[in-house]
Formats: C-alpha cells, sequence, structure tokens
C-alpha cells in the first residue's frame, strides 16, 4: 500500500546582491501601497462616517475602520520590520524564505522519521542549489 502525506519544506536563499536588491524593491513598493491607501482611506472615511451619521450608526462605522487602520498599521509595521532585516542581510549569507508542505510518499518499509523528516531547498538567484532531506 502506498500512501501521500505532506512534510514540511524549508526554503533557504543564498543572498545575492540580485536576490537582495529584488526583496527591498518588492518590499518598497508593498509599503508604497500601504502608504497610498492610508492617504486614500483618510478621504473615504470621512464620507463614510458623515453617511453613517446621517444614519445613526457612526459608532459602528468608525469601530470598523479603527480595525481596518490597525490592521493596515500592523502590516505596514512587519513589512517594515522585514526590510530592515534584508537591508541588514549579508552577502553570501542564507536566509530563511520560509516552510511549505510538500507531498512525500509513503510505503510499507520505510523508516517514517526519514520520510517525514523535514527537508531543505536551497536557491541561489532562483536555481536550486542544493535540496536536503
Amino acid at each position: 500500500m502506498t500512501l501521500f502525506v505532506k512534510r514540511p519544506v524549508i526554503l533557504k536563499n543564498i543572498v545575492t546582491k540580485e536576490f537582495k536588491d529584488r526583496l527591498i524593491d518588492e518590499l518598497g513598493q508593498a509599503l508604497d501601497q500601504i502608504d497610498r491607501w492610508f492617504e486614500q482611506e483618510e478621504f473615504q472615511s470621512r464620507r463614510l462616517i458623515s453617511e453613517a451619521e446621517k444614519q445613526g450608526n457612526s459608532d459602528v462605522v468608525r469601530k470598523e475602520l479603527n480595525i481596518e487602520r490597525d490592521r493596515q498599521g500592523q502590516i505596514r509595521l512587519d513589512l517594515k520590520r522585514k526590510l530592515d532585516e534584508i537591508i541588514q542581510l549579508d552577502i553570501g549569507s542564507v536566509f530563511t524564505s520560509g516552510t511549505y508542505d510538500a507531498p512525500v510518499k509513503i510505503e510499507v518499509g520505510d523508516n517514517i522519521r526519514s520520510k517525514l523528516a523535514q527537508a531543505e531547498i536551497i536557491v541561489k538567484d532562483g536555481v536550486v542549489v542544493q535540496v536536503i532531506e
């Protein structure tokens, strides 16, 4: 009998100038997008609150707007921290990008510990250079 299950795979990147520049650019764009959202939200929230006051439910609208502002603010803070972390990376160091689930085939007689052990994929400039099982 054969069974397929998921196991964690860690994706690690060898830091190169190109990798670092790309991440800095992506994070900068994401921060710009959130900043634009805050600018637009300021004008839209005034309009929404004004309309809500006419309907008598401005407290609910204010609360929802504050929740969304806080959420976007937390996202911005997380992105800024990640950007600061990326800026500090040394060329040639290893940066963990994330953990993903990958299927693994399990058959009778397999060593379950080795089959389900965490694997790693090492990447340099988008090219896999090593797979560690």
